[in-house]
């Protein structure tokens, strides 16, 4: 068989065209044409800088048959006209200042988002509890940023905040726990990731404390992220919901896959990591699901994957089996009735 082709999705040339365009114009700007046409150059590279984010920005929907939001579009010409005033060189930077109409625009158009944004905010309160910020943050930045703001923010609060708490089971589904074998190891983890701080900081802090205090920040960081990591694999459990099998794997990983979409329910215990699209991560599968149509999985600058079995790992694989294929069939005593 001929391998297919490597292919680069449209979207992935959407995210990454504008960063490309907007490097090729900050080495401009920075050449003796820059230096002897500043203002212009200021101007140039502010408007490349919001146009190429903005560009990008409809045509990553446009690829999803969807019209970006106002809000949207604003926002990341806003954010664009912020990093070009960061990127620009000192003395562009003072030749923009010199034109007071450019420094009024760029001001009405942040205000204005900003006054837009909180509005937007303030109705987000109505949203559910587990959404609210992240629709919030939406209001003032573009998607990926909100999003990862409102991720941030649910794991500083899981691994700070929320301790001896019930796993997260919503009521009619059936939870399946897998941290049983993986605690050990990630409680070692975390107590090395300790003691590794506490080396560095006593051995660099002797001659190096700047670098010792950089290194034992990291370090904090890590283990905060660690241990909010570490956490998720309790709280996060594997469900039957009604609708079909949520798969999580803290905060790794969640996918629904609806009952119809599966055709059979198998031991996996001989599988491997890479054989089938394995979604728990850490550890070898035990469960695998057979789908009843097969998935193209796009891979980065590797070629096309089809995807016919989804893979999981399971405290009791036995029992999730069970129940599982006891929906199953409820499923398609249901149809067929």
């Amino acid at each position: 068989m001929t391998p297919r082709p490597a292919h680069i999705p449209a979207s992935f040339l959407t995210r990454f065209a504008p960063i490309l365009v907007i490097g090729l114009a900050a080495l401009v700007i920075r050449t003796p044409w820059g230096t002897d046409h500043p203002r212009l150059a200021a101007l140039l590279f502010l408007w490349i800088t919001a146009d190429s984010l903005a560009t990008g920005l409809a045509l990553r929907h446009r690829l999803n048959g969807e019209r970006p939001a106002g809000r949207v579009v604003l926002a990341t010409i806003v954010l664009g006209l912020l990093s070009a005033v960061i990127g620009l060189t000192p003395p562009l930077r003072a030749a923009l200042s010199s034109m007071p109409w450019a420094v009024a625009l760029i001001a009405a158009l942040v205000g204005g988002h900003v006054l837009w944004g909180l509005a937007g905010a303030w109705g987000a309160r109505r949203q559910p509890r587990g959404q609210r910020l992240e629709a919030a943050m939406a209001c003032l930045l573009p998607p990926p940023f909100a999003r990862l703001i409102a991720r941030e923010q649910a794991l500083l609060h899981l691994a700070l905040f929320q301790w001896r708490v019930p796993p997260d089971v919503p009521a009619g589904c059936q939870a399946f726990s897998y941290h049983r074998d993986l605690t050990p190891l990630m409680s070692g983890l975390l107590a090395a990731q300790v003691m590794e701080m506490v080396v560095i900081d006593v051995a660099l802090g002797i001659h190096h404390r700047t670098a010792a205090l950089i290194l034992f920040a990291v370090g904090d960081i890590s283990v905060v992220y660690l241990l909010g990591l570490t956490k998720s694999l309790r709280l996060r459990p594997v469900l039957l919901t009604p609708q079909g099998v949520r798969i999580r794997f803290g905060i790794l990983a969640d996918r629904l896959i609806a009952y119809d979409a599966i055709v059979d329910v198998r031991d996996g215990a001989g599988l491997t990591k890479r054989g089938p699209e394995n979604h728990s991560p850490l550890l070898a599968p035990n469960v695998a699901l057979t789908l009843a149509t097969p998935l193209e999985r796009r891979r980065f600058l590797r070629p096309a994957r089809t995807i016919t079995t989804v893979a999981l790992a399971v405290d009791e694989p036995q029992a999730f089996i069970r129940a599982l294929r006891w929906r199953l069939d409820q499923g398609r005593a249901q149809e067929s009735s």
